[in-house]
């Protein structure tokens, strides 16, 4: 893959942003940011990453909300969406599930586990 790996991550604490940026960074990956959900779709069809990371609770649309607009949308439909939140149960993955989301991770996560997940997602759609 010559093109440089893009993930896009969704959610409205910059916190999680620098610590994820570090992570996917030691992968060579390239982390885009959208501290909102209108925002984050904006980018989404603009940018058309490989990997969408999502958080549930934003203020102005849920990551439900959003996860299902890009599953519903030609452009990004196929774009694999993993939740990433403090909201971690079972309704919650349910919900995610039904709004279309290939992952599910509850924060706070480990290093190495967000890593191999997106990994795992990101080479599904390779294959």
């Amino acid at each position: 893959m010559s093109e440089k790996t893009r993930i896009l991550l969704i959610d409205d604490h910059q916190t999680v942003f620098r610590l994820l940026e570090a992570i996917v960074r030691i992968k060579g990956y390239e982390l885009l940011y959208a501290e909102s959900g209108q925002q984050g779709i904006v980018l989404a069809r603009q940018e058309l990453p490989d990997l969408i990371v999502l958080d549930v609770m934003m203020p102005d649309i849920d990551g439900f909300k959003v996860c299902q607009y890009l599953k519903e949308n030609d452009e990004t439909k196929a774009i694999p969406v993993m939740f990433l939140t403090a909201k971690g149960a079972e309704d919650d993955l349910e919900n995610g599930r039904k709004a279309g989301a290939e992952g599910f991770m509850t924060k706070p996560f480990k290093t190495n586990e967000v890593l191999k997940q997106i990994e795992k997602l990101l080479s599904a759609t390779e294959a």
